[in-house]
């Protein structure tokens, strides 16, 4: 059922963002103050790392306003916790600001 929402254009669980699997992050690029929402899958995107114990997840985002891009590292326990996060190119911002700059960019657009 939730494929055929998901084909069809109902709300599904991911498009509601309350995906259990999924941890969301927002990351505005240096180039033009871009903000990206980024879904990271915790039990398909994250990498053993060199260690063996904790997990890694690296990804390039690339805004789809200027076509800037920030590349991020985040760091997770055993249990898949966030023990550290990083961004070369940009930072991290909260949900709040992303919605924010969402708001913004729909009134430019009117």
């Amino acid at each position: 059922m939730e494929i055929l929402k998901r084909l069809f254009g109902g709300q599904g669980r991911a498009a509601r963002g309350d995906d259990a699997n999924a941890l969301i992050y927002y990351v505005k690029g240096k180039k033009c103050g871009a903000i990206t929402r980024v879904r990271i899958d915790k039990h398909n995107e994250l990498s053993l790392d060199d260690d063996g114990e904790n997990y890694v997840a690296r990804k390039v985002v690339v805004d789809n306003v200027c076509y800037g891009s920030v590349e991020i590292e985040l760091r997770f326990d055993a249990n898949r916790n966030e023990i550290s996060r990083s961004a070369e190119g940009g930072t991290f911002v909260t949900r709040e600001e992303y919605e924010d700059w969402q708001a913004k960019q729909s009134a430019k657009a009117e």
